[in-house]
């Protein structure tokens, strides 16, 4: 995961929604979530090394600056089995309040949103307590070739 760009304002878009770091947010394939990605983005840049095995759980299409280009979550496992999990969006944290009156500058983020940010970081949180989560969660599916469309 590499910084792109700012600034941005952008739905954050799943990918892979069957990941268990989205277990009970109910998501689907290409389901999104307005204005969850900015106001800067990370993606995974075809053709820069990346940790393996590397999974894409969100590939989020946007424009920055005139340029059309993606944010992506992205989730690995490090050689001692820690999980990674990257966002690819400054505003996660933000929409964890987001539709709330404590929201602050939720920057039109909603409750559906919230409750979606909720969870994930709920499961993650949870799967880093019980320790390395390659012992206890499935392995990540490399696919940034796939999503990408890369060789």
């Amino acid at each position: 995961m590499l910084y792109e760009g700012y600034p941005v304002d952008a739905p954050h878009v799943v990918h892979a929604a069957d990941h268990w770091l989205y277990e009970g947010t109910g998501v689907r394939p290409g389901e999104s979530f307005d204005h969850l990605v900015g106001v800067e983005y990370d993606r995974v840049t075809p053709g820069a090394s990346v940790p393996e095995p590397l999974e894409i759980t969100a590939h989020s299409p946007l424009v920055c600056a005139g340029n059309r280009s993606h944010s992506d979550s992205a989730y690995y496992t490090a050689a001692g089995g820690a999980g990674v999990f990257a966002t690819g969006t400054m505003r996660w944290v933000e929409a964890l309040m987001a539709g709330t009156p404590e929201g602050g500058r939720d920057h039109g983020m909603d409750a559906r949103t919230r409750a979606f940010v909720t969870r994930t970081t709920e499961n993650l949180l949870r799967a880093f307590a019980e320790g390395p989560a390659a012992r206890h969660r499935p392995a990540p599916r490399p696919n940034t070739r796939q999503v990408y469309g890369t060789a």
